[in-house]
């Protein structure tokens, strides 16, 4: 049978705020306030890659306040409890009848009953926007009672905080209307690098080169490119949604190619699996090349000198003195003898 899916959405708002009487999320006043009092533990968890979902475990100890290194992330727990989550994908048709778009993966997350009390979704806002009402929330999606829109108890510079009793999938989402149709401010973003070495049937290596929302982490970008190696950088940056950038390497040796050659538009997509913005061709001698990316009105909006060398190859140099140096020790010894 055919689900009518906006009659799932009947403005019901499901909150631990002040007024809203739902019993399936309201909690115990001191496991509400644990998290003003308690600084996230950080783990990595074991993960389990089944193309193209990641799935995370991880046994909480005890009651607290726990952070996943990989995805940011945070569980309050009331006892000890065997976490399970993992990403699955977004059903946007679910979301367009109230307006509703997308902020963040979306979490199916399992664990007893009553042993997560908050979950922390790290967000990708900057500070301007915060303030705004209604901005950003989160969808709890039931088998049984379909979606459900939980209000924040409270949003930081990083994470936005829902109380939660029953697990399932849950993901953050935006007020279309009031993010991207009433202003254009930025997202808080990152660039993620991607070296490809050189092969020997291949004259050139490449770079690949994501734009990507702050809180889509490495983790679930790497996972489908096993191959290639990431490159830690100084990624932070601003980028505004549907708008086009264009990549450029000033200095760059002869022979370097840019794809597209085109600019590329920034889109605000959270999924199972995420391509390269921009992909960069280099001679395979090529040690050191200067990334510079800029706007529309060709501002520059993020720049880094990423170093291409193996750090665990020896250089030629050192080669060629530690060939002579044994050399040396040869002759000696024969003279000795």
């Amino acid at each position: 049978a055919h689900t009518n899916h906006s009659s799932l959405f009947t403005g019901k708002q499901l909150s631990g705020i002040e007024g809203v009487t739902d019993p399936r999320y309201r909690i115990k006043e001191e496991d509400a306030n644990r998290t003003n009092r308690e600084a996230p533990s950080s783990f990595t968890p074991e993960v389990e890659t089944h193309h193209p979902q990641v799935s995370y475990r991880f046994r909480c100890p005890g009651p607290g306040v726990f952070q996943c290194t990989l995805t940011d992330l945070v569980f309050v727990t009331t006892r000890e409890a065997d976490l399970q989550y993992g990403t699955s994908q977004w059903d946007e048709r679910l979301l367009q009848p109230v307006g509703k778009i997308p902020a963040g993966p979306l979490y199916n997350i399992t664990c007893s009953n009553g042993a997560v009390c908050q979950l922390h979704f790290p967000h990708c806002e900057i500070q301007n926007v915060l303030s705004i009402d209604g901005l950003l929330s989160v969808v709890h999606i039931s088998t049984d009672d379909g979606p459900s829109f939980l209000e924040p108890l409270k949003i930081t510079d990083t994470h936005v905080i829902v109380e939660v009793s029953d697990l399932s999938p849950f993901g953050l989402v935006w007020d279309f209307m009031k993010r991207f149709i009433e202003r254009k401010d930025p997202v808080a973003s990152h660039v993620l690098l991607f070296h490809c070495p050189p092969k020997p049937t291949v004259q050139n290596q490449k770079l690949y080169v994501f734009l990507l929302p702050r809180n889509i982490s490495k983790d679930q970008v790497d996972k489908d490119y096993r191959d290639w190696k990431y490159l830690p950088c100084t990624s932070y940056c601003k980028l505004i949604k549907d708008q086009r950038y264009t990549l450029s390497c000033p200095g760059a040796p002869q022979g370097c190619k840019i794809l597209p050659k085109r600019a590329a538009e920034f889109d605000l997509y959270f999924g199972n699996q995420y391509h390269p913005t921009f992909e960069i061709r280099l001679p395979t001698s090529t040690e050191e090349v200067p990334i510079r990316i800029n706007d529309e009105t060709d501002l520059v909006v993020w720049e880094y000198e990423v170093d291409l060398k193996d750090p665990n190859e020896v250089p030629p140099s050192v080669k060629v003195l530690s060939e002579v140096s044994l050399v040396f020790f040869l002759v000696t010894d024969l003279l000795l003898l």
